[in-house]
Protein backbone atom coordinates (compact mmCIF):
# COMPACT_ATOMS: atom_id res chain seq x y z
CA UNK A 1 0.00 0.00 0.00
CA UNK A 2 1.30 3.61 -0.52
CA UNK A 3 1.64 6.88 1.28
CA UNK A 4 -1.06 7.86 -0.60
CA UNK A 5 -3.43 4.97 -0.08
CA UNK A 6 -2.09 4.43 3.59
CA UNK A 7 -3.42 8.58 3.93
CA UNK A 8 -6.48 7.87 2.66
CA UNK A 9 -7.15 4.20 4.50
CA UNK A 10 -6.96 6.36 7.78
CA UNK A 11 -9.62 8.92 7.21
CA UNK A 12 -11.31 6.34 6.14
CA UNK A 13 -11.14 4.12 8.93
CA UNK A 14 -11.71 6.84 10.97
CA UNK A 15 -14.88 8.15 9.89
CA UNK A 16 -16.01 4.54 9.36
CA UNK A 17 -15.74 4.11 13.16
CA UNK A 18 -17.27 7.58 14.42
CA UNK A 19 -20.39 6.59 11.62
CA UNK A 20 -20.71 3.30 12.96
CA UNK A 21 -20.85 4.71 16.55
CA UNK A 22 -24.58 6.23 15.42
CA UNK A 23 -24.08 8.72 17.90
CA UNK A 24 -23.62 12.17 16.52
CA UNK A 25 -22.97 13.65 19.98
CA UNK A 26 -20.31 11.55 20.64
CA UNK A 27 -16.65 12.45 21.12
CA UNK A 28 -15.70 10.32 18.07
CA UNK A 29 -18.44 11.91 15.98
CA UNK A 30 -17.81 15.39 16.64
CA UNK A 31 -13.94 15.15 16.02
CA UNK A 32 -14.09 13.12 13.09
CA UNK A 33 -13.77 15.88 10.70
CA UNK A 34 -11.08 18.05 11.93
CA UNK A 35 -8.74 14.93 12.53
CA UNK A 36 -9.70 13.64 9.03
CA UNK A 37 -8.13 17.80 8.43
CA UNK A 38 -5.00 16.84 10.64
CA UNK A 39 -3.96 13.84 9.27
CA UNK A 40 -4.05 15.40 5.70
CA UNK A 41 -2.16 18.44 7.18
CA UNK A 42 0.32 16.49 8.82
CA UNK A 43 0.94 13.96 5.90
CA UNK A 44 1.34 17.57 4.11
CA UNK A 45 4.04 18.85 6.21
CA UNK A 46 5.86 15.37 6.08
CA UNK A 47 5.50 15.26 2.38
CA UNK A 48 7.07 18.71 2.29
CA UNK A 49 10.10 17.54 4.83
CA UNK A 50 10.69 14.62 2.23
CA UNK A 51 11.16 16.58 -0.68
CA UNK A 52 13.06 19.06 0.43
CA UNK A 53 15.65 16.18 1.88
CA UNK A 54 15.22 14.19 -1.51
CA UNK A 55 16.48 14.56 -5.27
CA UNK A 56 13.27 12.23 -6.25
CA UNK A 57 10.39 13.64 -7.12
CA UNK A 58 6.85 12.27 -7.83
CA UNK A 59 4.48 13.10 -10.84
CA UNK A 60 1.54 15.10 -8.84
CA UNK A 61 -1.57 13.77 -10.19
CA UNK A 62 -4.95 16.00 -10.45
CA UNK A 63 -7.88 14.50 -9.86
CA UNK A 64 -11.71 16.25 -11.14
CA UNK A 65 -14.06 14.21 -8.94
CA UNK A 66 -17.87 13.92 -8.25
CA UNK A 67 -18.96 13.80 -5.42
CA UNK A 68 -22.53 14.03 -5.86
CA UNK A 69 -24.87 12.47 -8.45
CA UNK A 70 -27.18 14.50 -11.35
CA UNK A 71 -30.05 16.15 -8.47
CA UNK A 72 -31.62 18.56 -7.43
CA UNK A 73 -28.54 20.00 -5.46
CA UNK A 74 -29.91 21.44 -2.19
CA UNK A 75 -28.30 24.78 -1.34
CA UNK A 76 -26.43 23.22 1.93
CA UNK A 77 -24.74 20.96 -0.12
CA UNK A 78 -23.21 23.58 -2.62
CA UNK A 79 -22.11 25.05 1.28
CA UNK A 80 -21.06 22.53 2.43
CA UNK A 81 -18.46 21.63 -0.93
CA UNK A 82 -16.88 25.08 -0.70
CA UNK A 83 -16.37 24.50 3.33
CA UNK A 84 -14.72 21.27 2.54
CA UNK A 85 -12.68 22.09 -0.69
CA UNK A 86 -11.16 25.36 1.47
CA UNK A 87 -10.00 23.33 3.96
CA UNK A 88 -8.60 19.86 2.09
CA UNK A 89 -6.61 21.82 -0.70
CA UNK A 90 -9.42 21.43 -3.33
CA UNK A 91 -11.70 23.22 -5.76
CA UNK A 92 -15.62 22.56 -5.38
CA UNK A 93 -17.77 23.17 -9.03
CA UNK A 94 -20.99 22.44 -9.82
CA UNK A 95 -22.17 20.45 -13.53
CA UNK A 96 -25.16 21.11 -14.56
CA UNK A 97 -27.34 19.41 -17.12
CA UNK A 98 -31.07 19.79 -17.60
CA UNK A 99 -32.02 21.34 -14.18
CA UNK A 100 -30.10 18.69 -12.15
CA UNK A 101 -26.67 19.87 -10.83
CA UNK A 102 -24.18 17.44 -9.01
CA UNK A 103 -21.19 18.54 -6.98
CA UNK A 104 -16.91 18.18 -7.95
CA UNK A 105 -14.11 18.77 -6.25
CA UNK A 106 -10.53 19.14 -7.87
CA UNK A 107 -7.46 18.93 -5.95
CA UNK A 108 -4.13 16.66 -6.26
CA UNK A 109 -5.39 12.97 -6.14
CA UNK A 110 -4.72 12.38 -2.33
CA UNK A 111 -6.71 15.77 -1.32
CA UNK A 112 -9.62 15.02 -3.52
CA UNK A 113 -9.85 11.38 -2.37
CA UNK A 114 -10.02 12.87 0.83
CA UNK A 115 -12.71 15.89 0.42
CA UNK A 116 -15.36 13.18 -1.18
CA UNK A 117 -15.19 11.07 1.63
CA UNK A 118 -15.33 13.93 4.22
CA UNK A 119 -18.27 15.42 2.20
CA UNK A 120 -19.64 12.16 2.48
CA UNK A 121 -19.43 11.59 6.01
CA UNK A 122 -20.71 15.51 6.73
CA UNK A 123 -23.66 15.27 4.99
CA UNK A 124 -24.41 12.38 6.67
CA UNK A 125 -24.32 13.75 10.21
CA UNK A 126 -25.88 16.87 9.24
CA UNK A 127 -29.22 15.07 7.95
CA UNK A 128 -28.88 13.13 11.25
CA UNK A 129 -28.59 16.12 13.49
CA UNK A 130 -30.91 17.75 11.76
CA UNK A 131 -33.70 14.42 11.64
CA UNK A 132 -33.17 14.92 15.63
CA UNK A 133 -33.29 18.55 16.24
CA UNK A 134 -36.66 18.42 14.08
CA UNK A 135 -38.59 15.47 15.92
CA UNK A 136 -37.67 17.42 19.37
CA UNK A 137 -38.87 20.42 17.70
CA UNK A 138 -42.00 19.45 16.44
CA UNK A 139 -42.77 17.79 19.72
CA UNK A 140 -42.26 21.23 21.99
CA UNK A 141 -44.11 22.77 18.84
CA UNK A 142 -47.37 20.50 19.28
CA UNK A 143 -47.20 20.32 23.38
CA UNK A 144 -47.24 24.62 23.52
CA UNK A 145 -50.10 24.53 20.11
CA UNK A 146 -52.25 21.41 20.16
CA UNK A 147 -50.97 20.79 15.93
CA UNK A 148 -48.25 20.26 13.95
CA UNK A 149 -46.04 23.36 12.72
CA UNK A 150 -46.72 23.80 8.48
CA UNK A 151 -44.40 22.54 5.76
CA UNK A 152 -43.03 25.89 5.31
CA UNK A 153 -42.22 26.30 9.16
CA UNK A 154 -40.12 23.35 9.37
CA UNK A 155 -38.37 23.88 6.31
CA UNK A 156 -37.22 27.25 7.46
CA UNK A 157 -36.25 25.89 10.80
CA UNK A 158 -34.18 23.08 9.82
CA UNK A 159 -32.48 24.86 7.04
CA UNK A 160 -31.42 27.36 9.70
CA UNK A 161 -30.11 24.29 11.89
CA UNK A 162 -28.38 22.93 8.71
CA UNK A 163 -26.62 26.85 8.33
CA UNK A 164 -25.50 26.81 11.58
CA UNK A 165 -23.88 23.48 12.01
CA UNK A 166 -21.82 24.26 8.44
CA UNK A 167 -20.96 27.82 10.38
CA UNK A 168 -19.78 25.81 13.53
CA UNK A 169 -17.46 23.42 11.39
CA UNK A 170 -16.17 26.29 9.28
CA UNK A 171 -15.47 28.38 12.26
CA UNK A 172 -14.03 24.82 14.10
CA UNK A 173 -11.37 24.40 10.56
CA UNK A 174 -10.48 27.83 11.10
CA UNK A 175 -9.66 28.04 14.69
CA UNK A 176 -7.51 24.25 14.13
CA UNK A 177 -6.09 25.66 10.76
CA UNK A 178 -4.83 29.06 12.95
CA UNK A 179 -3.92 27.17 15.83
CA UNK A 180 -1.87 24.94 14.13
CA UNK A 181 -0.14 27.30 11.61
CA UNK A 182 -1.18 25.22 8.47
CA UNK A 183 -2.41 28.49 6.49
CA UNK A 184 0.84 27.31 3.84
CA UNK A 185 0.31 23.69 4.74
CA UNK A 186 -3.44 23.76 3.77
CA UNK A 187 -2.60 26.16 0.57
CA UNK A 188 -3.66 24.91 -3.08
CA UNK A 189 -1.06 23.27 -5.33
CA UNK A 190 -0.14 25.36 -8.39
CA UNK A 191 -1.11 22.75 -10.64
CA UNK A 192 -4.31 22.26 -9.17
CA UNK A 193 -5.07 25.84 -9.34
CA UNK A 194 -3.57 25.81 -12.79
CA UNK A 195 -5.58 22.80 -14.03
CA UNK A 196 -8.97 24.89 -12.77
CA UNK A 197 -8.35 28.15 -14.32
CA UNK A 198 -8.34 25.87 -17.35
CA UNK A 199 -11.69 24.35 -16.80
CA UNK A 200 -12.82 28.43 -17.57
CA UNK A 201 -15.55 28.29 -15.17
CA UNK A 202 -18.33 31.10 -15.17
CA UNK A 203 -19.01 32.99 -11.50
CA UNK A 204 -21.80 30.87 -9.96
CA UNK A 205 -24.40 32.35 -7.85
CA UNK A 206 -24.33 32.33 -4.18
CA UNK A 207 -25.07 29.57 -2.23
CA UNK A 208 -26.18 31.06 0.90
CA UNK A 209 -29.15 30.17 2.76
CA UNK A 210 -31.17 33.67 3.75
CA UNK A 211 -31.87 32.66 7.53
CA UNK A 212 -35.41 32.73 9.17
CA UNK A 213 -34.79 35.20 12.26
CA UNK A 214 -38.02 33.80 14.59
CA UNK A 215 -36.88 32.53 17.72
CA UNK A 216 -37.28 28.92 16.84
CA UNK A 217 -35.33 29.45 13.75
CA UNK A 218 -32.68 31.39 16.13
CA UNK A 219 -32.64 28.30 18.52
CA UNK A 220 -32.41 26.04 15.60
CA UNK A 221 -28.99 28.02 14.19
CA UNK A 222 -27.49 27.91 17.77
CA UNK A 223 -27.65 24.13 18.03
CA UNK A 224 -26.81 23.47 14.54
CA UNK A 225 -23.67 26.13 15.36
CA UNK A 226 -22.89 23.91 17.96
CA UNK A 227 -23.31 20.53 16.67
CA UNK A 228 -21.11 21.74 13.91
CA UNK A 229 -18.37 22.85 15.90
CA UNK A 230 -18.29 19.74 17.92
CA UNK A 231 -16.31 20.47 20.72
CA UNK A 232 -13.05 22.07 22.43
CA UNK A 233 -10.04 21.54 20.28
CA UNK A 234 -8.16 21.81 22.90
CA UNK A 235 -9.30 17.67 23.94
CA UNK A 236 -8.30 16.56 20.58
CA UNK A 237 -4.72 15.01 20.47
CA UNK A 238 -2.33 14.17 17.32
CA UNK A 239 -3.23 11.12 15.76
CA UNK A 240 -0.48 7.98 15.40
Amino acid sequence: MGVEEKVLHRVRALLNLARNGGDPESNEAKSALLMAQRIMAENGINEVEFQASSEDTQQKEVLDEYATEFEKLSWWKKSLGRVIAQNFRCYSYLNKCNGYTRLAFMGLKQDAEIAIVVFSFATDYIRFGADLFMKAYRKEYISKNGHRPSISQQRGVRNNYVEGWISGLEAQYAEQVSKEGWGLVLAKDALVTQSYKELNLGRGKSSQYTRKESLAGQVAYTKGYSDGKGFSSGTHGRLK
